[in-house]
């Protein structure tokens, strides 16, 4: 939040400055603290709705609503291109048959993958983030998988990674608690 509202003073400071605006370096800022203010602004709903979800399924008021799921056109694709931060060191694949089709809220199931894929995102700097789905030929069960070309978890945090409020369980300490 502070990352946009200090975004947003450099921005309204650099409208008001007219010779400012007219250079190619003054247009290159404010266009580079609208970025930050959009990825602030982003970061921010996208907590605010986590936590509504996390509040509304503990309530058991969360309701889902399964509909026919084309995974490849209607998950995997459209994650991939709400990747918008990539650079341009990172390739993001998909690994999905195109009729693969399931039962699911997709909504959820969307923000699901979103999530496991932004927070790959964060720890490759070059490499990739690659989404599989597919189904298994020996239980006929669907999966879908994120892979990434990142550090990983450390092997010593491992046992506590699915335990509340862990910190930092990364290498580079950007864990949210």
């Amino acid at each position: 939040m502070s990352a946009a509202m200090s975004a947003c003073t450099f921005v309204s400071s650099s409208l008001d400055d007219v010779e400012a605006m007219t250079t190619c370096t003054g247009r290159q800022a404010a266009k580079e603290d609208v970025a930050i203010i959009d990825l602030s602004l982003h970061f921010i709903n996208d907590l605010l709705r986590n936590m509504l979800d996390l509040l509304r399924a503990s309530s058991g008021q969360m309701n889902l609503t399964e509909t026919a799921t084309n995974l490849l056109d209607d998950v995997l694709r459209p994650v991939s291109n709400m990747l918008y931060t990539r650079g341009p060191n990172i390739d993001v694949e998909i690994d999905c048959p195109k009729e693969l089709v399931i039962m699911s809220d997709r909504l959820r199931l969307a923000q699901i993958v979103l999530n496991i894929s932004r927070n790959a995102l964060k720890f490759v700097t070059k490499g990739f983030i690659r989404f599989r789905a597919g189904v298994n030929d020996k239980t006929g069960l669907v999966y879908i998988s994120v892979e990434d070309s990142g550090p990983g978890v450390p092997e010593e945090k491992r046992s506590k990674l699915f335990e509340k409020f862990q910190e930092s369980l990364d290498t580079l300490n950007q864990g949210t608690g």
